[in-house]
Parts: C-alpha cells; structure tokens; sequence
C-alpha cells in the first residue's frame, strides 16, 4: 500500500513537471493506480518490449525492475530494455530497482531521484533518465567561440 501512495505522488509531481499524455510500464502494472489527471497506459513484458517496433514515443516510460519475470532477465537483456525505452520509446524514464542494479542504471547514464531509498527494509531505489537534463550545455559551446573574423587575416590555421 505504501509503495502505491509513492507511485500515485511520483506520478502526480511528474504530471507537474511536463503533461503525461501517453505512458508505458514494464514490471508491474501501473495502470492500476489512480493520478490526478487520466493517462492512456500501456503494459508490457521484457520479451514484448524487446521484439516492440518503434511506432510511438510515450511521454513517460516506468520500470520495476525487482519482479520476478525481469529479475530472471540477463544483465544483457536488461541493458537492452532500458536503452530501448531510453533511446526509442519514451521522453522521460524512470526505474524502481533494488541497490545492486545502482551501477548498471549510473553507467547508462541515469541520475537517482531524490532519496536513498523508496522502501528501507528492500532497499529499493528511484533513477530516472530525462534527455533535457542529460548534460548541460557548457560554457563555450556557444557561438561567440566558433568564429573569430577579427583573426582571420591574422593567424594561419
């Protein structure tokens, strides 16, 4: 019960954030839970998803990854749904999983939501993965540094 009010408040603040038209959902059947504002889901399994064409990206992409038919998977299989998702299908991914998967979801470039853990007796954790906070722009990666005219004549490149 607990772990449904965490999902309903992530939803909703998420909802904030940028509107949540379509979603879908790998591991657990979010569907299920009740948010703040009606969302089209979409349910799959991992064999479903990978095997999946890409016809549509989903605005919101959720993943559990300590149920029992993705925890079997190989850590293959599971680099290979969370880039899919990350990659092709949906704009912003957030994943449920326990400490030990803490190293495959960082080196694919996923940042941890705000605390340790959603359950402190299973240790379980929030990641998420947004392409627009991916990486931010550095300084000189503007056009004031890509042009020089007042050096032209001057320097031999």
């Amino acid at each position: 019960m607990a772990e449904q009010n965490v999902i309903t408040s992530l939803l909703d603040d998420l909802a904030q954030e940028q509107p949540i038209k379509t979603a879908l959902c790998v591991g657990q059947n979010i569907a299920l839970f009740e948010t703040a504002q009606p969302i089209d889901w979409q349910y799959f399994n991992v064999s479903e998803l990978l095997s999946l064409p890409f016809t549509q990206r989903y605005d919101l992409g959720f993943v559990v990854l300590n149920v029992d038919n993705i925890t079997r998977c190989t850590l293959e299989q599971k680099t290979q749904l969370l880039v899919k998702l990350r990659d092709l299908l949906v704009k912003k991914l957030v994943v449920i999983c326990e400490v030990n998967d803490q190293q495959l979801l960082r080196s694919l470039g996923f940042t941890q939501m705000l605390g340790q853990t959603v359950d402190v007796e299973q240790k379980m954790m929030l990641w998420q993965f947004n392409i627009l906070t991916y990486k931010h722009v550095p300084d000189w990666f503007n056009s004031r540094f890509w042009a020089n005219p007042e050096n032209w004549d001057k320097f031999r490149w």
